[in-house]
This record gives structure tokens, C-alpha cells and sequence, in this order.
């Protein structure tokens, strides 16, 4: 069973990471992680019609007599208990939804956070996003116009995909955290950081 993302270790170990990357660079980075980016109801519904079916198709070729309202009564009951169960189960949830639609889904929220959170504000609009979605094992990066040039850049496509990996393979925040330190290298011969640099954004996962 794969661990929480999100534990007191590693929101402390993603912390200390972002950290080390804004002391070597003049980029704001900030890290928002998700429970889930969407709710999935078509895995519930589709959960629940395959469970009511099948209960149906039980009763009329069972062996055994039922009388006429189980008929209505069984595959109904059957069928939302099936959905209530997928409903708290991320991994079935996960299972029922294409890739695309997931990626669709957290590319479109770390959009949405970017502003929200006012990445794009800093003085230098040097922000850079690390959005993640536990229950779609999803990582997104956003960048500002500063970083631009930067994220076009063979080595930082590589950077962004190890870490992208390592969410979808449902690795923890602490192993996230090491290869998001591996980004100072990158910004820092890019992004120069000035004497009188400030912290503009926090360094805690929002």
C-alpha cells in the first residue's frame, strides 16, 4: 500500500526543499498539494450500474425463486452501496478514469492555484508552481514569464518528468522533495539571485 503523500516528514522535507532551491536562485517557488482535484461521480455511477446489473442478471438466472419486487429492490440496493464503497476508494476511482481526463483535470487546477495564490504577482514574476493530486498520482508545474526560457529547456523537461514519475509511481512527499532540490541547479544560473532579494511567496505546502 502505497504512503500518504502528505505526512509531517514531508511537508517538512518539501519545505526545506523549497527553501534551499529560493537560496541559491531569485525564483518563488511554492508547492500545493491536493487530496483530489476532482470527484469523479461517472467512476461511482459506473460502479454502481456494473453491481446493479450483475444483481439483476443473478436474480433471473438463479436457480432459486425470488418474488417480484427484489427484482427492483436488490439491484438498486446493491447498486448504491457499490457507488458509497468506490466513493471512498481512490484507487478504483483512479482505475475508472482515463489518464487524459486526470491530467486534464490537474493541469486545469494548478492553472487555477498559480492565480489564485498569486504566483504570477512576484516582482520579478519568477514563480514557479509544483502543484500535486494524491488521489490522480498527478504533478504539474506552472511557470511564470521569467522562467519561461528556462522551462523550455531540455534539462528542465527532464527534471519536471522525474518528478512527475515519481507522483504517478506513488512515491511520498520526501522522495518529491530530493528531486525538487535538483531544480536549484537549473534556476540558479538563470534566475541570479540579488543581494536584496526577499522572500515574496511561502515556503510552506500550501
Amino acid at each position: 500500500m502505497a504512503r500518504p503523500f502528505l505526512t509531517p516528514d514531508s511537508k517538512k522535507a518539501l519545505a526545506d526543499a523549497v527553501r534551499a532551491v529560493e537560496a541559491g536562485c531569485s525564483a518563488e517557488l511554492v508547492v500545493a498539494v491536493r487530496p483530489w482535484t476532482g470527484s469523479y461521480l461517472h467512476a461511482n455511477l459506473i460502479a454502481g450500474i456494473l453491481a446493479a446489473t450483475a444483481t439483476l442478471a443473478v436474480l433471473l438466472w438463479s436457480h432459486w425463486t425470488f418474488s417480484l419486487p427484489w427484482f427492483v429492490i436488490d439491484p438498486l440496493v446493491v447498486g448504491a452501496l457499490a457507488g458509497l464503497l468506490v466513493s471512498r476508494t481512490t484507487f478504483t476511482r483512479r482505475a475508472l478514469t482515463s489518464v487524459r481526463e486526470r491530467r486534464a483535470r490537474v493541469e486545469t487546477a494548478a492553472r487555477a492555484t498559480f492565480v489564485e495564490r498569486r504566483i504570477h504577482g512576484t516582482s520579478g514574476r519568477t514563480g514557479v508552481l509544483l502543484y500535486v493530486s494524491a488521489l490522480e498520482r498527478e504533478a504539474a508545474f506552472v511557470v511564470d514569464l521569467g522562467v519561461e526560457a528556462l522551462a523550455a529547456t531540455d534539462g528542465w523537461k527532464e527534471a519536471v518528468r522525474g518528478i512527475e514519475r515519481a507522483v504517478r509511481d506513488g512515491a511520498d512527499g520526501t522522495v518529491v522533495a530530493e528531486r525538487l532540490r535538483g531544480l536549484g541547479a537549473l534556476l540558479s544560473p538563470a534566475l541570479v539571485r540579488g543581494a536584496d532579494d526577499v522572500d515574496e511567496l511561502p515556503n510552506e505546502v500550501c
